[in-house]
């Protein structure tokens, strides 16, 4: 995008624009080269620069458009990926979950085994205490 040589405003659009072709043999052949005049919407200054021919302008959508593609090759087999990880995640916390529900299941079984050892206990130092009349001596 130009600049005004004058107060360095940005000219978006020239209100005439003309080329010239030129032989050229790096270029394979001809070499066209656009130019236009631009007016200042600050300060009304005319001035002339260079502009972009059709053909430039034509291989610049050209490449974004195959830049565009190439993104969206990227985010479809990104896509592609993370679903793929979404359900090895979802199978593997289903595992989890059943594990761990198993693992409950055995805590508590062991949880009452260990009550019943305990109450077991209890009516063992109970029947003693009874036997050595601990209780009644006060000792």
């Amino acid at each position: 995008m130009p600049k005004c040589p004058k107060c360095g405003a940005d000219v978006e659009i020239p209100y005439k624009t003309w080329y010239m072709s030129r032989k050229s043999s790096r270029h394979q052949g001809v070499l066209k080269i656009g130019f236009g005049m631009f007016k200042c919407p600050q300060c009304e200054n005319k001035f002339r620069a260079g502009v972009k021919t059709k053909e430039e302008k034509e291989l610049r959508i050209k490449s974004v458009a195959e830049k565009a593609k190439g993104i969206e090759v990227e985010f479809v087999n990104m896509l592609k990926n993370l679903r793929e990880k979404l359900k090895t995640l979802q199978t593997e916390r289903g595992n989890l979950l059943l594990e761990i529900d198993e693992l409950k299941k055995m805590a508590e079984s062991k949880a009452d085994a260990l009550e019943s050892e305990i109450g077991m206990l209890k009516e063992e130092v109970e029947s003693l205490k009874q036997l050595l009349g601990v209780g009644e001596l006060g000792i």
